[in-house]
């Protein structure tokens, strides 16, 4: 059941990234089933959410990170306070060029997770993503999950990209 949930979920956000693909957009995802997403209760043995950035433009990368330990809304996550940096160049949450980081972190750590799109900083026109990611523990993600942003240059601007497996 957990492997079937997890698929409906995958599918779900795969579904609307094509859909929401215009600029400015913020996609949120509710649970499927009503019952905290993973329908089994799974087997309690995972704590740790696994995070992956990949920077896969040739400018530097602000990924623009934010997680919070405790249920709040988009607005109340995406504040200095929130800002995930422990991670990139001298954990400065920068990555470089066709950068990758991978961490993990406890999972009563990472009640809600989310991005504000990324900031490109190119050394002549600084650009910033215009898609936004917030996600909630137990209706979009489960601990031991891993979750992969992925940032890319397209021909209009930024893109930033999520995936859940």
């Amino acid at each position: 059941m957990f492997a079937w949930n997890a698929a409906l979920r995958f599918a779900l956000v795969i579904a609307l990234v094509p859909l929401l693909s215009g600029g400015g957009c913020v996609v949120t995802v509710d649970p499927l089933d009503g019952n905290g997403g993973d329908g089994d209760g799974g087997d309690g043995t995972e704590t740790v959410i696994t995070i992956r950035i990949i920077n896969a433009t040739n400018t530097d990368l602000d990924p623009e990170i934010y997680i919070s330990d405790q249920p709040v809304s988009k607005e109340e996550l995406f504040t200095a306070a929130n800002k995930y940096r422990a991670f990139g160049v001298f954990d400065s949450g920068v990555l470089g060029p066709l950068g990758t980081e991978t961490f993990e972190l406890d999972c009563s750590l990472v009640r809600v997770i989310g991005t504000t799109g990324g900031r490109f900083e190119s050394e002549t026109n600084p650009e910033q993503s215009d898609r936004e990611f917030f996600l909630a523990q137990d209706s979009v993600f489960i601990c031991g999950d891993r979750i992969t942003f992925t940032y890319k240059e397209t021909l209009t601007g930024f893109t930033t990209e999520l995936d859940l497996d």
